[in-house]
């Protein structure tokens, strides 16, 4: 009889642990259960928002999806990580009116010269390529302000990686100056590993924000540059992207060594002597320039000199040598089988 109590309350003891084991075990897994839930919660709220970011990117068959840069492509025209040019509804609905009227403007004029037929305009002996030797044309002077508001500086610091700054200011001479400080401080934020650079570039377009083509260069043999510097090494490059992404980033360059002093220099420098570059790096295999693809052009200063800078522009232009026959400065040769662009 006593045995039996014993063994009774040996069970019941037995059965009291147990419980208490299983209900650690309970607590312990539901514990679990909800760091899971938890992740899971979080996970997908990020997807929301991902998929929130990709509806209002407006994701399209006929659209791109990289968002990302490689060295295969470009994220975008710019080059730019987390470039988006949409602009809200509201305010595009608001400026449509006069950008409508703008553009409009802009479309009747190129419609009057296109459709104008006069054997004295210079467009057409210079299309047919029957140029004077020494024919001069300025392209782009900066007597007004409409002439300078065609070109937009900017440098590292617009960027968010450096702490250069330009500016480009008119003179009472009818002139510009492009003039600030370079810095070639890098900002400390563990991706960028150099900086230091400013340029003027020209945002020419025609109506409703098409590429203008310089295609009246191609029977010029210079690109002519009258100015005043301060003694530094500038950068002249035409910019002619093409339609891919691959060929967003093409330009031709070539150096611009101005003397300093208070004399104007007259610098005409070949369309032969222009270099091939991608982004502003020099290119293995080089090309020579196609004028009709080019649709704008840069003055950058990217000389790894901090201090102030000036250069004093009167005019751009081109003009046409008779005795210059070079087609292209430097070598063509075949590249080797084995490399990776092959013949």
């Amino acid at each position: 009889m006593i045995s039996r109590k014993l063994l009774c309350i040996a069970q019941k003891n037995l059965c009291e642990c147990e419980t208490i084991i299983y209900c650690n075990r309970r607590c312990a897994v539901s514990s679990a259960l909800a760091k899971i839930f938890k992740k899971k919660k979080k996970d997908n709220e990020l997807t929301d928002k991902l998929k929130s970011d990709s509806e209002e990117q407006g994701f399209s068959l006929f659209k791109r999806h990289v968002n990302e840069p490689t060295s295969l492509n470009f994220p975008n025209e710019r080059g730019i990580e987390n470039y988006n040019p949409k602009m809200p509804l509201k305010d595009l609905l608001a400026a449509t009116p006069e950008v409508l009227r703008e553009e409009a403007k802009k479309y009747k004029k190129e419609l009057k010269d296109r459709w104008t037929i006069d054997l004295d305009k210079k467009q057409f002996f210079e299309e047919l390529g029957h140029l004077q030797h020494g024919e001069t044309r300025k392209e782009f002077i900066f007597d007004s302000p409409e002439a300078i508001a065609l070109w937009n500086t900017g440098c590292d610091a617009d960027e968010g990686y450096g702490y250069s700054h330009c500016e480009l200011v008119p003179t009472d001479r009818k002139t510009a100056i492009f003039r600030g400080y370079l810095s070639t401080e890098v900002v400390k934020d563990g991706v960028h590993e150099r900086s230091g650079w400013a340029s003027m570039k020209l945002n020419l377009t025609r109506a409703f924000r098409r590429k203008k083509y310089f295609k009246r260069w191609a029977s010029f043999s210079h690109l002519l540059v009258k100015c005043r510097g301060d003694g530094r090494s500038y950068k002249l490059m035409l910019h002619c992207p093409g339609m891919f992404d691959i060929t967003w980033g093409n330009s031709y360059s070539c150096p611009l060594h101005t003397h300093g002093g208070p004399y104007w220099q007259y610098e005409k420098i070949p369309f032969s002597k222009f270099f091939h570059t991608v982004v502003g790096r020099i290119q293995d295999q080089q090309i020579p320039v196609f004028l009709k693809e080019v649709s704008s052009m840069a003055i950058v200063l990217m000389d790894r000199m901090d201090g102030d800078f000036s250069l004093e522009i009167d005019f751009i232009g081109v003009c046409h040598d008779r005795t210059h026959y070079e087609e292209f400065a430097y070598e063509t040769y075949a590249v080797p089988i084995f490399n990776t662009k092959g013949i």
